[in-house]
């Protein structure tokens, strides 16, 4: 099985969990915990060195858990914290897709599969994020989330860019290898990071 097939179906399997987990909190709140945890252990384990880069990202890191531990929990049911999960996984779907439809010019050096290509197939498919609004009968469209998937998609990539290089630098491939076809944890959430980081003050 192809790595893109792998990546696809534990996505497929991964959304719905996530939707049914919207209504368990406890038990959610953990599983961020634990996810973190992950991440944290594949943070150090990345670098020989401990430089400030080390360190700094490590202050990321427990503000993403502080941010997406406040998203998750401000309402009971959350469509917002869903719409950015689903928002990041049409950002990385559609980078792989257009990327290996079309190729082209490369994005930028650093990180040679990147191409314009899936960049902008990023920002296309990230854009239909705002169906799961449908979910809520009481929404009502407002032309700023257009804006906010434009940006959050980017800094999406931008996150999955600078992993990459960090990874690269410290000659590594993944971050490990505990999700099958999808690398590590740090590799599953570079983008999402940011994009809650940034979405915990926007939205």
């Amino acid at each position: 099985m192809s790595n893109f097939k792998k990546r696809f179906i534990i996505s497929l399997l991964a959304f719905p969990l996530i939707y049914i987990l919207l209504y368990l909190k406890v038990l959610f709140n953990l599983l961020i915990v634990i996810i973190f945890l992950f991440c944290l252990y594949e943070w150090v384990k990345i670098f020989k060195k401990k430089n400030i880069i080390f360190f700094l990202g490590l202050l990321i890191l427990f503000i993403f858990l502080i941010s997406l531990i406040r998203i998750y929990n401000y309402e009971d049911f959350n469509l917002k914290f869903l719409w950015l999960i689903l928002l990041t996984w049409l950002t990385d779907i559609g980078g792989y897709i257009f990327g290996k439809l079309f190729g082209g010019p490369k994005l930028i050096k650093i990180s040679p599969n990147k191409t314009w290509a899936g960049a902008v197939g990023s920002i296309i498919l990230s854009q239909f994020a705002i169906l799961i609004f449908l979910l809520d009968h009481n929404y009502q469209f407002n032309i700023y989330i257009i804006f906010l998937q434009l940006f959050f998609s980017i800094i999406g990539k931008i996150g999955d860019i600078l992993m990459f290089y960090i990874k690269r630098k410290n000659k590594k491939k993944d971050t490990s290898n505990l999700i099958p076809g999808h690398g590590g944890f740090l590799d599953r959430v570079d983008g999402l990071i940011w994009i809650i980081i940034f979405g915990n003050i926007l939205i």
